[in-house]
């Protein structure tokens, strides 16, 4: 019996041989997803809620979402290679969207039920689900309330393209631009668009490009048309994905170490740039993360006893991270706040939204993303599966999207030369 490799599922499985997967990614990926946790539980929740203040701790430190994107576009590399540019998109639209277009409507549910009792809203008729209030109680610290218009704005993604918009959950702002840079790598893939030649220029240009847009263009006092495409298309963060394409390239032996020094460096200068130098030590502790990318990317896999050990945790944390990403911040407020007015510590509190982040991100994991990745992905079996041969496609990998899995995405031996064509990834997800 054969089976055919696709791109959503790794290597390892089609073969004998002990699973290639790599502990360092998931490591990666847990740390980078929890960070980004602690830090709005612990930082950005006092930021929107001055009344959630008063944690032990704070991490105030901004790096985690932008090395999940650093990470999905190393696999973006790793994966498009394996298949039809076609498919591989809708195979990351299948992963990415079901599980978000829940997570907002939960959200917005959510959010209107708890912001209605803790603004003390009332509705001429009773429509506390797309109503607006009538009266209120008079509050130091009043919650915004979502509205009908916000909730599809934030379905469609185009919360940033209108000041009238309002996110739903800030953190759903790499949803977008993950979108979008999966259909641009299709387009530029399936055309074959980028080669030896051209690659380092596409690079750079995702750095300087934005930067020069940013202080010439896209100002304070720029029209609204200019500040639309600039945000909706998240232009400030597009150096992420080179960062990603050129540390893949350089663990494939295609880019040089000093080259792959010199395009961090400026990656790193133009982050803090968009962010007009406000928030440097952010930027310092994503360039110290970006360092251990490089040595997930291009050394031995982390697999030391002690991790050996964790590895069943580290695995099962690390597939539910785009589910606790999504349902984390909003509603982690939420129960911060509920707790707060019934009389809990900061370390109760930050227990629970915590714990909060996990199970609805598990539930949403295990009963949406998965199961409509498996629904939206399996095609007919083919003649012969129907005689009992194996199914024309396997069934899809349960990995989140962007989730490593192979040491296929280590370094070649021996050392490849930079191909003509760009990307042509020999590796498995």
């Amino acid at each position: 019996m054969t089976t055919t490799l696709t791109a959503t599922e790794p290597e390892a499985t089609a073969s004998p041989r002990r699973s290639a997967r790599k502990i360092s990614w998931d490591i990666l990926r847990v740390f980078a997803v929890f960070a980004v946790v602690v830090e709005h539980i612990t930082h950005q929740s006092q930021i929107n809620h001055p009344e959630l203040a008063g944690y032990a701790f704070t991490l105030p430190l901004q790096f985690g979402a932008s090395t999940m994107l650093v990470i999905s576009a190393f696999f973006v590399c790793v994966t498009i290679g394996k298949g039809r540019p076609g498919r591989w998109l809708w195979n990351r639209i299948a992963r990415l969207l079901p599980a978000y277009l829940v997570a907002v409507v939960a959200t917005y549910v959510v959010s209107r039920i708890a912001i209605t009792i803790f603004n003390g809203y009332v509705y001429a008729d009773g429509s506390w689900l797309f109503g607006v209030p009538t009266s209120g109680v008079h509050t130091a610290f009043p919650w915004y309330l979502p509205t009908g218009t916000d909730l599809l704005a934030n379905l469609a993604m185009i919360q940033a393209w209108a000041p009238e918009f309002h996110w739903i959950d800030a953190s759903y702002w790499t949803l977008p631009i993950q979108i979008i840079a999966f259909a641009v790598a299709a387009f530029l893939f399936g055309r074959r668009l980028l080669n030896a030649r051209n690659t380092p220029a596409f690079l750079w240009s995702l750095v300087i490009v934005p930067v020069v847009i940013r202080y010439t263009l896209r100002t304070d006092d720029s029209a609204q048309w200019i500040k639309s495409i600039f945000d909706g298309l998240a232009l400030h963060r597009v150096h992420l994905f080179g960062v990603g394409i050129a540390i893949w390239l350089w663990s494939r032996g295609r880019m040089k170490g000093w080259h792959l020094s010199i395009y961090l460096v400026a990656a790193l200068i133009a982050q803090d740039a968009h962010a007009y130098w406000t928030d440097t030590p952010s930027t310092i502790a994503f360039g110290i993360v970006l360092l251990l990318v490089c040595a997930a990317a291009g050394g031995p896999d982390w697999d030391i006893p002690i991790v050996r050990r964790l590895s069943p945790l580290i695995t099962w944390l690390a597939g539910i991270t785009y589910g606790v990403y999504l349902i984390h911040q909003q509603l982690g407020f939420i129960v911060a706040r509920t707790l707060l007015d019934m009389g809990a510590t900061s370390w109760e509190r930050f227990a629970a939204s915590f714990a909060t982040a996990v199970l609805l991100g598990w539930l949403i994991t295990k009963f949406v993303e998965r199961p409509a990745h498996r629904l939206l992905t399996q095609r007919p079996q083919s003649q012969a599966g129907k005689l009992g041969s194996s199914p024309a496609r396997p069934e899809p990998s349960p990995l989140p999207i962007s989730q490593a899995s192979t040491a296929g995405a280590g370094p070649p031996t021996p050392v490849e030369s930079f191909p003509s064509k760009f990307p042509a990834s020999s590796q498995s997800r």
